[in-house]
């Protein structure tokens, strides 16, 4: 049996937390879907229809995603749709901070709604979380043991 080194178990570490944040992020918004709606519409990017489709569709993108960190044979398409998201909603929360705007995230449901809106814990969140998923794609991409087992290559 290989033994595993203190980066295999930080990639690992690094890989759960990232999992976790989608995944708990996905349950609340799919039980109440409206909710979400309103927080979407909050941004004031999108609104009415388009902002309902949103709000359906990204809470399971984003489940399917957290679990697909966890899968070897999609780990890395999942990476990098977890990637461009967070860096979209760094560009989201940057914008309604910098056009003064006092709404719920919603990222964790609708429970965040009473809540002033912590622009600066949100843009630090976000960043220390595309560093986790840059971390895992880096290692993901250059681990000839997975790469083989999604591109169907022999490691010998």
């Amino acid at each position: 049996m290989a033994e595993i080194n203190a980066k295999a178990y930080f990639i690992l570490i690094v890989r759960l937390v990232l999992s976790a944040a989608f995944l708990l992020a996905a349950l609340p918004k799919i039980q109440d879907p409206v909710a979400f709606a309103v927080s979407v519409e909050g941004f004031r990017v999108i609104g009415g229809d388009f902002a309902l489709w949103v709000a359906l569709v990204l809470p399971w993108l984003e489940l399917v995603i957290g679990f697909g960190l966890l899968i070897p044979q999609i780990r890395r398409g999942s990476g990098v749709i977890i990637a461009l998201l967070l860096i979209a909603f760094i560009g989201l929360h940057f914008s309604a901070w910098a056009r003064g705007l006092d709404i719920s995230c919603g990222c964790y449901g609708a429970s965040e709604s009473e809540e002033a809106p912590n622009y600066l814990w949100l843009f630090f969140r976000n960043v220390g979380l595309l560093l986790f998923s840059v971390c895992v794609l880096v290692r993901d991409w250059w681990n000839p043991r997975l790469r083989a087992m999604t591109e169907g290559e022999s490691t010998s």
